[in-house]
């Protein structure tokens, strides 16, 4: 792992590569804390009482895979479908509420120049297009593509590999950009080059992130 220590080092390492997977909740805007406990909150909201495990359960994990687990684990009689859908309009009124972690607005205008920085996450894209629109920054990416509307886990490293495949591009020329530690590690094991941004939910993980990261940045310190 390479641990990157200045704006100067970052472009060097990004010009390597031809296209970027670039995350958005935990590595552009700093919105791992509402995704961290919105299953117990969403549970709650329904008046039952969550399990102590669910939040930690659901962690990395798509909106439609939380779903999935939250309609057998809490006996819910809608559907799963319903449930995602549900689960979505939850979110609805905070998630445009979000703004920026310290450093990645700039780190969006560095990677927008290449125009082949596409947009890869868990979240859906009618979630995702609320945050775009109020932050202003459509502009900033050639695409949007997300696991939960593809129907599969962001862990499963599909998302990426399905990018490659839209985008014609070959693995080695691909920089997927996480704060995730799975999708790191099979990102790892298909080997996908990754540049993980410290956040709120991977920062005890960092013997994890010197194994199997091919970069390491904090963006709050460098200097823009």
């Amino acid at each position: 792992m390479i641990t990157i220590n200045t704006k100067e080092e970052l472009v060097d390492i990004l010009n390597k590569y031809k296209a970027y997977a670039t995350d958005y909740d935990g590595t552009i805007i700093d919105s791992m804390h509402m995704w961290n406990k919105f299953a117990s909150s969403y549970v709650r909201s329904k008046g039952i009482e969550p399990k102590n495990d669910l939040d930690n359960k659901i962690k990395y994990l798509s909106n439609l895979d939380a779903a999935k687990i939250i309609h057998d684990d809490y006996n819910m009689k809608e559907s799963v479908e319903y449930i995602y859908d549900d689960i979505n309009n939850f979110v609805w009124d905070v998630y445009p509420t979000i703004d920026f972690k310290k450093g990645s607005s700039e780190f969006l205008n560095i990677l927008s120049k290449s125009n082949r920085n596409y947009l890869s996450s868990a979240t859906p894209k009618i979630l995702l297009k609320l945050s775009l629109d109020a932050l202003k920054i459509n502009d900033k990416y050639n695409g949007i593509y997300s696991s939960s509307d593809l129907g599969k886990s962001k862990e499963s490293g599909e998302l990426f590999l399905h990018i490659i495949k839209n985008e014609k591009i070959g693995k080695e020329d691909l920089l997927v950009i996480e704060d995730s530690i799975l999708a790191m590690k099979k990102c790892y094991e298909l080997g996908i080059d990754t540049l993980i941004v410290l956040d709120y939910s991977n920062k005890y993980n960092i013997s994890d992130i010197e194994k199997y990261a091919t970069y390491f940045v904090d963006l709050s310190k460098l200097v823009w």
